[in-house]
């Protein structure tokens, strides 16, 4: 029965031109989009006609039920949708809010792009042969491309010790920033070694998740900087040159974890930054329905690569974000993003991080939409305050983020920020706990470090004894991280710490020794009482203090309107004598 509704309905749609198709006398098959509207992607749209639709019904167990106009076959999102109405009335005006995807390049431009202008021309020729999405007489061509060199990981890495720094990614890196599917990987993987012919962009995420699992190993593996010589040779000499892949993005995403784990934070900042571009060249930021996409095109209904569009963008541009909120640097932005968040897994705390990293504000504000920027600062500290998790990483980005609001604040407005130290102190006590857990797991996450020390100058910056209180222990924490991870950065940070604090005492105690330096018999600043001026001058308790008082008009000294009042009535001269008349 569900069949031959469904072919009495396409039977409709097909003697139902379509309005595109009708228009240019292109033939409809009756599918939703039909061919001739997905090829030049044209916006699919049935003509209502009332006289067909009445004459066809269906039969079902109830009866025979007559074919609604409305809503009578499955509704499926069309190849291009239109994101906004516009009155443009130009030949390629279906495509001016719109960017086009290449899926099996991942090449993604606007629609004013050089390289897609060739091909939209084509479709609005409605010719049989479009021209590809392909960057023609972009230069001369005077120098060949670089080709790219095969990887032989089994040489690099052998796929038993792979396996073991796999297993540390996944149980740390993978629990905390949700980056890869284990099984997925582990089945691409086992197939790449397999196989390790040719060059295989695959290859770039076995060595950073090699890599990353060696860091957060015990004992890290002797080859580890090779890994990560390799990786930045081929994404920065080689990769960069063409389009890149879902994998190039990943590569770009981990690299960015691994140098803010090690590196400066230039070089994070900087392959953060590589990675949310190359996520916009791949369109990433767009969701497949909201963009033209060229043959052979992806299904969006593929629900793995949907769920590996929407985490790779999301995670990618969070740690841009943070990573530029932290170091002081701008953000990547882009001009819309119909891109949606990925769902939590029940089991890791990445979209905790997304979350954190979606509320911070952008340093250059724009004073029409948001006048008072310290008020926004207060708000989004409340939003982290108020976010609960159980990671004792995202934690400790609670309180790097609330410390680097709080410089802001402590910079704009001395006022907000006094009003905002107890968050602050609240969120920075939560992360020195949570800061030593992870030092006793030895789990080096960059901000077991950095949270304690910016704890250190927060706590001195506010200056209250509440906030000295948490001085000591702080330091203890900083030497605890020395003990177990002495190396020249963090060794760095304690004297440097320790260097503040001593710094701050110092002053203080100057400031001490100067209200000691007053003299003990010196006078107050206040006018002293009535008591003390008697008994430093002894000839001043025997004067009469009422004398000659007694016939002193107190109602004329204490009530001066009453003068005004009598002259106007002309009996005020000399004497007081018409007030008594008054009745006071």
């Amino acid at each position: 029965m569900a069949t031959e509704i469904t072919m009495q309905v396409a039977n409709v749609l097909a003697q139902r031109a379509r309005h595109q198709g009708r228009q240019r006398k292109r033939k409809c098959d009756g599918r939703k989009p039909c061919a001739t509207c997905v090829r030049y992607e044209y916006q699919c749209e049935y003509t209502a006609s009332g006289k067909r639709a009445s004459l066809v019904h269906l039969t079902s167990d109830n009866g025979p039920e007559t074919l609604p106009r409305q809503q009578s076959w499955p509704e499926v999102p069309p190849s291009v949708i239109q994101l906004q109405a516009h009155p443009l009335t130009a030949p390629g005006a279906r495509f001016h809010h719109r960017g086009i995807l290449d899926p099996v390049k991942t090449r993604f431009v606007r629609a004013n792009s050089a390289i897609a202008f060739p091909r939209i021309l084509g479709m609005d020729m409605e010719s049989e042969s479009i021209p590809r999405l392909h960057s023609f007489a972009w230069n001369l061509g005077l120098r060949s491309e670089e080709q790219d060199l095969p990887v032989d990981v089994n040489s690099i890495i052998p796929y038993g010790e792979f396996q073991l720094l796999s297993a540390v990614y996944f149980s740390t890196v993978k629990r905390e920033l949700g980056l890869l599917e284990e099984a997925d990987f582990s089945e691409k993987s086992t197939a790449r070694y397999a196989n390790t012919q040719g060059y295989n962009e695959l290859d770039l995420i076995i060595l950073m998740v090699a890599a990353l699992g060696s860091f957060f190993s015990s004992n890290s593996h002797p080859r580890e900087a090779d890994w990560i010589q390799i990786v930045k040779s081929i994404l920065i000499t080689k990769r960069m040159a063409v389009n890149p892949s879902y994998q190039i993005v990943a590569a770009w995403i981990l690299l960015t974890i691994y140098l803010r784990c090690t590196g400066r934070p230039h070089g994070s900042w900087v392959a953060s930054s590589m990675a949310l571009h190359q996520a916009e060249a791949s369109g990433l930021h767009k969701e497949m329905q909201t963009i033209a996409v060229v043959y052979p095109a992806a299904s969006a209904a593929d629900h793995k690569l949907v769920k590996t569009r929407r985490k790779l963008f999301w995670i990618a541009r969070a740690l841009n974000i943070v990573l530029s909120f932290e170091y002081g640097r701008s953000r990547v932005t882009f001009d819309v993003v119909t891109t949606k968040k990925f769902a939590p897994d029940g089991v890791g705390f990445a979209h905790q991080y997304v979350e954190l990293a979606d509320i911070l504000p952008s340093d250059f504000v724009d004073r029409e939409r948001e006048p008072d920027p310290p008020a926004a600062l207060g708000a989004t500290l409340t939003r982290i305050e108020e976010i609960q998790t159980e990671s004792h990483f995202i934690t400790i980005l609670k309180a790097d983020l609330a410390f680097a609001i709080y410089r802001r604040l402590w910079l704009m407005s001395l006022t907000d920020a006094k009003d905002r130290a107890e968050s602050i102190l609240n969120i920075g006590k939560a992360a020195l706990i949570a800061a030593e857990a992870l030092l006793e797991t030895r789990t080096p996450w960059w901000n077991v470090l950095h949270a304690p020390f910016m704890f250190v100058c927060v706590t001195l910056a506010v200056g209250t004894p509440r906030s000295f209180s948490y001085v000591a222990e702080a330091m203890t924490l900083l030497d605890k991280i020395a003990e177990a991870y002495p190396t020249h950065m963090v060794l760095e940070a304690r004297n440097q710490a320790t260097a503040m604090v001593r710094m701050f005492r110092q002053r203080k105690e100057k400031e001490l020794e100067a209200l000691s330096a007053l003299p003990a018999t010196s006078p107050p600043a206040d006018a002293p009482t009535i008591g003390s001026g008697m008994s430093q001058n002894p000839c001043l308790t025997d004067l009469d203090w009422t004398l000659g008082l007694e016939s002193f008009q107190w109602d004329t000294f204490l009530n001066p309107q009453l003068v005004m009042s009598s002259q106007q009535q002309g009996g005020f001269a000399n004497n007081l004598g018409p007030i008594d008349t008054l009745g006071f």
